[in-house]
């Protein structure tokens, strides 16, 4: 469940109020997605949902003109009550707070959507703001924090809905920076996994699907042949001018080989052609100069699924080293242990 979106919820009335007469609890998503209507309200929550963000972090700046830090401390304020008052009065209607953060709450009871409309009302009534169950998880992990296992990390998870419908954040699918292949897989990795009917077949079936679509992902065939260009090219912006960076990143290294003079804040892509080259302009090709690319760093997008799925199976006891070599001879991986194991038990019932 996420709350606390009253831009969203306002915009979306107000757009869909010239459609036909609506009330104030409809939302966009009542809209179909593929309708201009839809795109019109979308676009209009994004708009002003940038707009409030910005206000909101520059309210206290020093940069601002009309600045006030005792404003932004009564925005903190403000904002702590609510949460904490919602935190307590889903607490008292018997819900489990799993998770909260800046914008919403994450609450769990074997219930029917007609209890949570019963919750969205005694919430909007005490809260005073405009309230919406905006996704109603069939699955749901919080990813843990590296330095305590104990704390989730704010704004990284990922789920699925009843209506199969991926929610992810803080992880590669969500990154500018990851090639389009590698967030491809990855969004396939967790439809795999969460094809399940509940948790306990999520460890048995939904483990094993995902661990054998990194299996075929790393392979190295299809890592040549499955992929273009396209595929493989990193966007990064430079976040100051190339002259200021004391270090050579891959994307101030494809900068500085670019044909232009880029300047700060301008997007730079660039391909992998050989990561562990001594020379850091030689690690990574700007697409510009891509129809002279001789070859790509396969190791090091194979390197880059194993992130994207230690990422998701991470949290399963995921071991990325089943999949590569080491120097007394290759590890056995995952799937040849498992086979090996069931020649063994077949010879053995024979017997």
């Amino acid at each position: 469940m996420q709350g606390y979106k009253q831009p969203k919820q306002g915009i979306a009335y107000y757009c869909c109020r010239t459609i036909s007469e609506k009330t104030k609890k409809d939302s966009i998503k009542e809209l179909p997605k593929d309708s201009q209507e839809y795109v019109y309200c979308e676009q209009r929550v994004n708009s002003l949902k940038n707009i409030l963000v910005c206000l909101y972090g520059s309210t206290g700046s020093l940069w601002n003109r009309y600045g006030n830090v005792l404003a932004f401390e009564e925005i903190n304020k403000l904002s702590r009550e609510v949460l904490i008052k919602t935190k307590d009065i889903v607490q008292r209607l018997g819900y489990e707070l799993v998770y909260a953060d800046t914008d919403s709450v994450f609450i769990k009871r074997k219930s029917s959507a007609t209890d949570y409309n019963e919750l969205i009302d005694i919430l909007s009534k005490e809260t005073g703001l405009c309230i919406s169950v905006d996704y109603h998880y069939k699955f749901l992990v919080l990813l843990p924090l590296e330095a305590d296992e104990n704390i989730e990390v704010l704004k990284h998870y990922f789920g699925i809905t009843f209506d199969n419908e991926l929610v992810v954040r803080g992880i590669e699918i969500r990154r500018h920076d990851v090639p389009a292949f590698i967030k491809r897989f990855q969004t396939q990795l967790l439809h795999a996994l969460f094809d399940c009917k509940d948790s306990s077949e999520i460890l048995k079936k939904g483990y094993e699907n995902a661990l054998l679509l990194v299996t075929q992902a790393i392979d190295t065939k299809m890592i040549r042949e499955g992929l273009d260009d396209k595929d493989l090219v990193i966007s990064k912006m430079l976040r100051q001018d190339i002259q200021k960076y004391r270090s050579l990143f891959p994307h101030v290294s494809a900068a500085i080989q670019s044909r232009k003079y880029p300047l700060k804040g301008e997007t730079i892509q660039y391909v992998y052609t050989d990561s562990k080259h001594n020379n850091p302009l030689r690690r990574v090709t700007p697409i510009e100069n891509l129809a002279s690319l001789p070859q790509y760093d396969m190791e090091k997008y194979r390197e880059m699924i194993l992130d994207a799925a230690e990422t998701v199976l991470g949290f399963f006891g995921f071991d990325r080293t089943a999949y590569s070599d080491i120097k007394k001879g290759r590890r056995k991986r995952w799937y040849e242990e498992i086979r090996e194991q069931r020649a063994r038990d077949i010879e053995t019932e024979r017997i």
